[in-house]
């Protein structure tokens, strides 16, 4: 197996069109990602707002598996 997988569990917290605009301009590829249809995107994306709880991390690349747990 050639892969890591990372998995998050908490709360999350859908905070809509709240931050979309913000998310933008911080990040411009976006604007390339959703060139076609700039604003129907806007209108579709949510932003989700997520408080993890425990986490972990698994790398199936090494044997035996690598797995790591978290705690937030």
């Amino acid at each position: 197996m050639d892969y890591c997988g990372f998995s998050i569990r908490g709360t999350i917290k859908n905070v809509d069109h709240l931050y979309l605009d913000e998310i933008f301009a911080k990040n411009p590829y976006l604007n390339e990602i959703y060139s076609d249809d700039l604003e129907g995107a806007k209108k579709d994306l949510r932003v989700l707002e997520i408080t993890p709880i425990t986490a972990g991390y698994l790398d199936y690349r090494t044997k035996p598996v690598f797995m790591r747990n978290f705690k937030f």
